[in-house]
């Protein structure tokens, strides 16, 4: 049986490069730990924190042009469409706001003159060097001993308390000489000077602190930094509480002859708070009236009563840093996966990183989460939602996270009422849409000048279902009931949308195929059409979730059965002659086979129109389809690895989930798992790939919980616990040799369950229950709140 995890990141050293730091974080406040013994550095985000204010950027040529541009797609004169779209679907600005890092707190542990020009982290000179991240706590434990004094550094972000706690501790009486400074720079690697790849942080000069307004001390034990952000005022400030001496050199925080010395930080916004720096300073005197180990004790309750709901454990923990078990990984000198527990790992990290990174009153988890260190970001660092913003919410519910959803679902609501707009002015129609981005403020307008991705509208259809998936694994009328209309808009829209095509069906137009192109007869390779498949497959979904709730509402909606007839007139999906699932209305050269998106495949997942049960023949087709991207070199790591894991293991091939898994872990480009293998930290591969993991323990799209659907077979011994089944059904399981040795179902609502698994006797409260055979396995009838154990 697996061992015991600890579910700890450890090292014998300290991060070297900003990718490789120790994220950490409440939600709103979010820090990169780079863990150095002598000077450190801990770079912050705060998640309100963007560039700028709401703009209206809605196209008012748009509309008139609108026909001329549908008439253009569907009589295949496509180059003319693309001119027409360049011009005429583009925001004004073409660009919406971006996020952007708050700056950095930086520590000198007994160094003189630390912060000259030039200066870098470091652990020079030290010894029993060990940093350490519980996953289960939220807190970072660094030691180390030089000229013989042992020295241990604490760290926690409170989401009750909205602080940043630092303490540092020597085992000798006024050991400690700490300087504290905070400031905004700029990242560079030392290697190049692009700015877009994750290094070591460096100086070229002055102009660093021309980010802020001010900088230094409005007392001898608190350092404030404020500033603006196009409009947006921002302050953070840090405050040390001491048994040593404080100084006063106006620009930084200086203690001497301190055995202890602990740091509390706090950071807020204009997009949260009326006067950021009262809000700051307010935050400060109550952690320094409650205490540092109050303080903790409440984190730890907090964060930990999330990260022990749902856990993963694989085999035999190694007695082994990280960074070790990973390049050993990587090298495969572990060969037949002898650390799946690694794997265990890497899956309660992306629930780390959910937990740490948004909470139910923070902001939506962007490109990066909390964790940015640009100030002009890749992709902005915002919302892409014809894949990433989604994918980072995947795991949400499944993986016992629920509340971290609310997060999402504000930036939605935040949509519905621009896109409102965006709906009215841009194309004349009824409801809400949304293209392929979005912003802290909800932005729905056109984002970039780039066919390939621009004019897609389909983005706000998407988003909206991850309100109908919140309800299907919570059974939560009274949620359903207040977003319904919100659902109900973005579905609105596409009733006014959607035009005739040649053939009768039903349409988006314009649209594509996020982000990809096919080849024209002529040669011209054009990324525009109308109905391709993953359109047809969301609004299909959308329609239907609101049919469905306007069932469970007895709502009597007018536009229930307007619904229904709209979604009977979208195109089908289609098989091509290479037995694949087309991706355009029809079969078409692809200008990339090995494209990262597999946009075609949304039926397979996240959605579940095409699953081995109702619809095996299309499933076959998305595993032709899956295998053709790969075998033209797609999928090697970061997001779209992510989502073959969880499409393999929708495919039930647990073969090939697994080794997407191991490569998953390896890809990474860090030591800690974070998905920065293409330069670019983005959360979404990692909170992806925690979904996928989910995924080959337990599915339910189906209707059907099936238990251990896609297990690696070199998972051989494992336990799951905490996992969640639609139906708001909580599922724990033990197996052996691959094999189910025995599991548990707890609903939280009175109803059938059906089930798919290698065992079939039910017991509750001690006695059998009785079951019914399917087709497919076995069915019962189960009360709300009653555990049922099958063995």
């Amino acid at each position: 049986m697996p061992d015991k995890h600890s579910y700890k990141l450890t090292y014998n050293q300290a991060a070297e490069r900003w990718i490789d730091a120790l994220p950490m974080g409440n939600g709103r406040l979010g820090a990169m730990v780079y863990g150095h013994a002598n000077i450190d550095r801990i770079q912050l985000n705060e998640d309100s924190l963007w560039y700028g204010r709401f703009i209206d950027r809605n196209n008012r040529a748009t509309l008139a042009k609108l026909p001329d541009i549908q008439r253009a797609v569907l009589d295949g004169r496509l180059e003319e469409a693309e001119d027409l779209i360049s011009r005429y679907m583009i925001g004004a600005p073409s660009t919406m706001r971006h996020y952007e890092p708050l700056g950095e707190l930086d520590v000198a542990l007994n160094v003189q003159t630390p912060f000259v020009m030039g200066w870098l982290p470091n652990s020079d000179g030290v010894e029993s060097y060990r940093q350490e991240l519980d996953l289960t706590t939220g807190v970072q434990t660094i030691t180390h001993k030089k000229d013989g004094v042992t020295f241990t550094k604490e760290i926690f972000i409170s989401h009750p308390d909205q602080v940043m706690a630092m303490r540092i501790k020597a085992d000798k009486p006024g050991a400690i000489r700490l300087v504290a400074q905070m400031d905004r720079c700029r990242i560079f690697d030392e290697k190049t000077p692009d700015h877009r790849r994750p290094g070591k942080f460096s100086r070229g000069g002055g102009w660093a602190g021309m980010l802020l307004d001010h900088n230094h001390t409005i007392s001898a034990d608190t350092l404030l930094i404020a500033g603006n952000a196009a409009g947006v005022e921002f302050a953070g400030a840090v405050r040390a509480e001491t048994d040593g001496v404080l100084d006063d050199p106006y620009t930084m925080l200086s203690v001497s002859g301190a055995s202890y010395v602990t740091l509390y930080l706090a950071a807020a916004t204009e997009n949260r708070e009326a006067d950021p720096t009262a809000a700051v300073l307010a935050a400060l005197d109550r952690a320094v009236s409650m205490g540092y180990e109050t303080i903790k004790a409440r984190h730890i309750a907090d964060f930990e009563s999330l990260m022990s709901r749902c856990t993963l454990a694989l085999g035999e923990e190694p007695d082994a840093p990280t960074d070790v078990r990973i390049d050993r990984a990587s090298k495969h000198e572990l060969k037949g996966g002898s650390d799946p527990a690694l794997a265990a790992l890497y899956f309660m990290f992306g629930r780390y990183l959910m937990v740490a990174g948004g909470r139910a009153d923070s902001y939506a988890l962007n490109l990066q989460g909390i964790w940015c260190h640009e100030f002009i970001p890749s992709w902005d660092s915002k919302y892409t939602i014809n894949i990433n913003t989604q994918m980072n919410y995947w795991p949400a519910e499944t993986t016992n996270l629920s509340e971290t959803h609310m997060s999402m679902f504000a930036l939605i609501k935040a949509m519905r009422e621009k896109g409102l707009e965006t709906a009215r002015v841009m194309y004349g129609c009824r409801g809400a849409v949304c293209h392929h981005n979005t912003d802290l403020y909800g932005d729905c307008a056109p984002q970039d000048v780039y066919l390939a991705s621009t004019s897609w509208t389909t983005g706000g259809a998407w988003m909206a279902l991850h309100l109908w998936e919140h309800y299907r694994c919570t059974l939560n009328l009274a949620f359903l009931r207040e977003w319904y209309p919100v659902m109900r808009d973005f579905a609105l829209f596409f009733v006014d949308f959607l035009i005739e095509d040649k053939d009768g069906a039903l349409v988006t137009c314009p649209s594509l195929s996020p982000e990809n192109r096919y080849i024209l007869p002529n040669g011209h390779d054009t990324p525009i059409c109308a109905g391709p498949a993953m359109d047809n497959q969301i609004l299909r979904a959308l329609f239907s979730a609101c049919i469905e709730a306007d069932k469970l509402l007895g709502l009597n909606d007018e536009l229930a059965p307007v619904f229904v007839k709209t979604a009977s007139r979208l195109p089908k999906n289609a098989i091509g002659s290479k037995g694949q699932l087309l991706e355009w209305r029809e079969e078409v050269p692809e200008m990339t086979p090995g494209m990262g998106h597999i946009s075609h495949l949304w039926g397979a997942y996240p959605g579940d129109e095409i699953n081995w049960k109702d619809s095996p023949d299309l499933l076959d087709a998305a595993r032709t389809s899956l295998k053709l991207r790969v075998d033209h070199g797609a999928g090697h790591g970061g997001w779209p690895l992510a989502w073959y894991i969880c499409e393999h293991a929708r495919m039930l091939n647990p073969e090939a989930a697994g080794l997407d898994i191991d490569q998953m872990m390896v890809s990474n480009g860090s030591r800690n798992f974070m998905n920065g293998g293409w330069h670019v930290f983005q959360i979404d591969g990692n909170l992806g790939a925690t979904a996928g993991i989910a995924e080959t323990l337990i599915q339910s799209h189906t209707g059907i919980i099936h238990l251990l659907p896609a297990l690696p077979p070199h998972w051989l011994d494992g336990e799951a616990k905490g996992l969640v089944a639609r139906g708001a059904v909580t599922a724990d399981m033990v197996w052996r040799d691959g094999g189910l040795t025995r599991a548990s179902l707890t609903p939280a609502k009175d109803g059938a369950l059906q089930v798919r698994a290698s065992l079939s006797n039910v017991i509750a409260n001690g006695a059998d229950v009785p079951t019914r055979k399917t087709e497919w396995g076995f069915s019962f009838d189960a009360k709300g709140g009653t555990t049922y154990i099958l063995s």
